[in-house]
């Protein structure tokens, strides 16, 4: 049998990263015949003998019901996807922070706003002594719907739509994100990879390319690398690829997100990372119908 991979993209970016390109490169030499076509393109029946990887699948977030559908519908006839359809699942809703902290990871204080609710932002910042705040949906990538808030924002009825579909997150503003920035560290096949820093633009707090964000290869401490492991440990899923959000704060590492779906893996500045993807990609070739946890 042919062994075969898809990358999973989207619509609006159909074709590899040029992080994506080396994972695709590493998979030829190993014999895999590789292909990329956005999510929505790929029927799960025709799927059943090919192992399907999550990469630029960038406007979930905004079709997460029909997102999840097709996840469901990879999982009902045993697709081989990698994450696997339980842990896209679990990581969709940011309320994956919340299960964390209750088993002792470090978040950022948060307030939890259900989907539908009026947010009173002067009256929930007074309440949690906050002067400033990051308001975000419980869906979302790439800070789609993301806000730096204060208790004199006012939100337009759009950006208020984006936040009460899904329900919402109010979350203490971190000013390391600002002085220090955002380090993320890749975890490949069970151990850690390699680690990025990213820092927002003069005056933003967001680090996405996007809003000017930049990024570049960096070193990550023993401390930084426990954390990592630490948030990983904790989870109830299995994964292949990770990328654990951090800001080292002065009271220590705390988490912003933890990425198990779509995320960039910044293989460009670790490409033992993107060797590492794609053997054990193989090693799933090897198992259609039957994705087992790493």
């Amino acid at each position: 049998m042919s062994r075969s991979v898809v990358l999973a993209t989207c619509r609006h970016h159909p074709s590899l990263t040029a992080s994506d390109a080396l994972l695709a490169s590493h998979l030829q030499s190993c014999g895999v015949i590789v292909t990329a076509a956005p999510w929505d393109n790929l029927a799960p029946a025709e799927l059943r003998d090919t192992v399907v990887c999550l990469r630029a699948t960038w406007d979930y977030h905004k079709r997460s019901d029909e997102f999840r559908r097709w996840i469901s519908a990879l999982r009902e006839r045993e697709v081989v996807l990698v994450n696997p359809a339980e842990t896209v699942l679990w990581n969709m809703d940011k309320g994956y922070l919340g299960w964390l902290e209750s088993r002792g990871i470090a978040i950022p204080m948060t307030r939890w706003i259900a989907p539908g609710a009026v947010i009173d932002l002067p009256g929930m910042l007074a309440a949690s002594g906050w002067r400033r705040a990051v308001l975000k949906p419980r869906i979302s990538a790439t800070a789609f719907g993301t806000h730096l808030v204060s208790a004199a924002t006012v939100l337009g009825s759009d950006e208020a739509g984006v936040l009460a579909r899904s329900g919402a997150l109010l979350q203490e503003f971190v000013p390391e994100i600002q002085s220090a920035g955002e380090i993320s560290l890749m975890f490949i096949d069970g151990g850690f990879s390699h680690a990025v820093s990213k820092r927002p633009s003069a005056g933003d707090f967001r680090v996405q390319h996007e809003f000017g964000g930049t990024v570049g290869a960096t070193g990550a401490s023993p401390s930084l690398r426990d954390f990592g492991a630490r948030v990983l440990d904790a989870i109830p899923v299995p994964w292949t690829y990770a990328r654990v959000d951090v800001v080292d704060t002065h009271e220590g590492p705390v988490l912003m997100e933890l990425e198990l779906i779509e995320p960039d893996l910044f293989f460009t500045f670790g490409s033992d990372g993107a060797r590492r993807l794609a053997e054990a990609l193989d090693r799933q070739c090897a198992l259609p119908g039957a994705l087992q946890a790493p």
